[in-house]
């Protein structure tokens, strides 16, 4: 395993983290972690991939800057795929999860450099009960992390108490690591909920494109998975039936045999 930075346009140093061999994927974390939280999947897919897994803006290891917009994401992931191509001599896959899976959608539409697209249930134009995301920015602006970060587990995907448990039991990533990025919630939550799909704004993905959906996931994150594969011209979705948001983690052998079939020649 290996790490490097990656300068995005605004100056602010992106890591990567480096595993495996084979052609290269890029793969992009989403909400309250880092790329820890893929170690899961990335340990099933180095066996046959060279896996580049990015910190995005604000999390982990990578840096942050004032005056936060999803372009800026945008514009991180593309940095990465375009120094990935750069060192591996060609066109990248392109791996992302939740709000990670909606930067990698915007990602798509800056380089060229995609091959092939995988998005699991990105979260651009979800719905949040009322009141929710200003509870998390009042927990967040009294210094109660934790709260805020079970507030968005509950809120949005509808986790037990019993779920939120185990996720404090994981490793991947800690519990620590989610409420070190809690402070990242509520500009993330209000980026999905004002957003509105444009027409032809995601017209310059030429990727072909596999959207995964859980069958177990809230409905209103399927109905902005199924909205994200409309927008984008050339796409399939995958059902990964009795799972939901979390399938990379709780069945990773199972979300990297897709992965793998759809990427690989």
């Amino acid at each position: 395993m290996g790490r490097f930075d990656v300068h995005s346009g605004d100056g602010t140093a992106i890591a990567v983290w480096v595993e495996g061999g084979g052609p290269p994927l890029v793969l992009v974390h989403g909400s309250v972690s880092d790329h820890t939280t893929l170690a899961p999947l990335v340990a099933e897919l180095a066996t046959d991939l060279a896996t580049f897994a990015m910190d995005r803006r604000g999390f982990g290891a990578s840096g942050d800057a004032p005056g936060y917009a999803i372009e800026r994401d945008f514009d991180d992931v593309a940095g990465v795929v375009d120094a990935v191509a750069a060192r591996t001599g060609g066109p990248v896959a392109l791996f992302g999860h939740s709000y990670g899976a909606s930067c990698a959608m915007g990602a798509a539409t800056l380089t060229s450099n995609v091959h092939r697209l995988v998005l699991y249930e990105p979260s651009f134009g979800i719905s949040y009960p009322p009141g929710s995301i200003e509870a998390v920015e009042r927990a967040v602006a009294a210094g109660d992390l934790d709260r805020a970060v079970v507030t968005m587990l509950v809120d949005i995907l509808e986790m037990t108490e019993e779920e939120i448990d185990a996720l404090r039991a994981s490793a991947t990533p800690s519990w620590a690591t989610r409420i070190a990025a809690a402070h990242t919630l509520p500009r993330e939550c209000k980026v999905e909920e004002s957003w509105v799909y444009q027409p032809g704004q995601f017209d310059a993905v030429s990727a072909p494109t596999l959207l995964l959906s859980g069958s177990d996931t809230p409905a209103d994150l399927r109905k902005v998975t199924y909205a994200a594969a409309d927008a984008i011209p050339d796409t399939l979705i995958r059902v990964l039936e009795g799972h939901g948001h979390m399938a990379h983690k709780a069945d990773p052998a199972m979300v990297a045999a897709i992965v793998r079939q759809f990427i690989l020649p």
